[in-house]
């Protein structure tokens, strides 16, 4: 009986040593994996700015509104606009609506593509509604360029080189799922071994309005001559007349 209740007692406690180094193998496992996959994921960013950092050696300033005019061509029957930056954009269908200014906020409708080099079939990544405000860096940069000269109500293709693209971390938009994410970081991943390749952007833009919380951007458009001269009088002292009186005042 005694050896039997010694048993019943022991068995518990053979089973929870071999739990807690089973448990523990796990562990170390699950975090040797982490560390590889961390040092992959680090790798491959490597690789990609050092991709990037070269193909950002000719980036110029984005165009304005009207600069794409005249550098177009003919390709299969449809017209392709060009800007000096290298984006490239098909316009699907013009809108009826504002063009969108620095600062204000804008919803749109897009698909985004990757097309590699060599290859004729473009690859689906992502399909969303996103809201963003313009120009304030958080856009992939041909994107934000490619929306403009929309107009609300506008459909574009937006034809995106690498310089132009996903050149840094925390730059959208980046697609919600994790299925969706994991294929665009291997697409791009591509791009980069395969030294080229595009993204494409199909967008609409559905909506734009001011930003009430804005802290003030650049304007698009240049002073008017009566603006110019209030300026030139205020800078030369013009503006400052009314307060001489102060001056004992202050005193």
């Amino acid at each position: 009986h005694h050896s039997i209740i010694l048993h019943h007692f022991s068995t518990p406690k053979s089973m929870t040593l071999n739990s807690i180094q089973s448990k523990m193998t796990t562990l170390l496992w699950v975090k040797l994996f982490c560390f590889f996959s961390a040092a992959e994921a680090l790798s491959q960013q490597l690789k990609r700015r050092s991709f990037f950092a070269i193909s950002l050696g000719s980036l110029t300033i984005p165009q304005s509104p009207a600069a794409a005019e005249g550098n177009e061509k003919i390709i299969d029957g449809v017209t392709v606009y060009k800007t000096t930056s290298g984006l490239q954009y098909i316009e699907l269908e013009e809108g009826s609506g504002p063009s969108p200014r620095y600062g204000q906020l804008c919803s749109i409708s897009y698909t985004g593509y990757l097309q590699l080099p060599s290859e004729k079939k473009k690859e689906k990544f992502d399909s969303n509604i996103f809201l963003l405000k313009h120009g304030n860096g958080r856009l992939i940069a041909g994107l934000d360029e490619g929306l403009h000269t929309m107009k609300v109500g506008g459909k574009r293709r937006i034809i995106i080189p690498p310089k132009l693209g996903f050149v840094d971390i925390g730059l959208g938009p980046i697609p919600e799922g994790p299925f969706a994410r994991n294929k665009l970081n291997k697409l791009l991943d591509k791009m980069v071994e395969k030294r080229g390749g595009n993204l494409i952007y199909d967008v609409e833009l559905r909506l734009v309005r001011d930003d009430e919380a804005d802290l003030g951007y650049y304007d698009d458009d240049s002073l008017t001559e009566e603006q110019q001269k209030r300026l030139l009088e205020n800078v030369n002292g013009g503006g400052l007349k009314d307060t001489s009186s102060m001056e004992g005042i202050e005193a």
